[in-house]
């Protein structure tokens, strides 16, 4: 008998309730941006996709070897007037990577850097496994993260 008007009141009770979480986080800054008009800014620390300053490699191999996935290959000649390496090419694999920073850490001249990219779907597998970092605009698809705004 008086389950009925029990319910009726419990349920305008869970309306009310409703209404004041809506009341007090209608007039909060929004926490969400509008993600294909505007762009996040990355903190200092994200770890993004692989990067490299080509010209502060000293093909020293330590981020090819302490790489826990392998998800770099460094390829290098020894250039026979200066008896230096000189970079010939190095790839990132993607798909493998495990963005653990290792390689930017054990880097002494800073030459590899995980930078601020975030966006990183590609149409082909293939694009994705064989990123070259010699390239300057393997990221050119991302537009403005990629022009090195990240952590340098």
């Amino acid at each position: 008998m008086f389950k009925i008007p029990l319910d009726f009141f419990q349920g305008v009770l869970s309306i009310l309730k409703g209404f004041v979480v809506t009341g007090r986080s209608m007039f909060r800054k929004p926490v969400t941006i509008e993600y294909p008009l505007k762009k996040a800014v990355m903190t200092e620390r994200f770890r993004g996709m692989a990067d490299l300053r080509p010209e502060k490699c000293i093909s020293c191999m330590q981020c090819v070897r302490i790489c826990p996935t392998a998800a770099l290959d460094l390829v290098s000649v020894m250039n026979p007037e200066t008896k230096k390496k000189v970079l010939q090419s190095f790839c990132f694999n993607a798909e493998l990577c495990c963005f653990c920073g290792l390689c930017q850490e054990v880097c002494p001249t800073k030459a590899i850097f995980l930078n601020a990219v975030y966006e990183v779907a590609y149409y082909k597998r293939s694009d994705v496994t064989s990123i070259d970092l010699m390239k300057p605009d393997k990221y050119a698809h991302v537009g403005e993260l990629a022009s090195g705004k990240g952590k340098k």
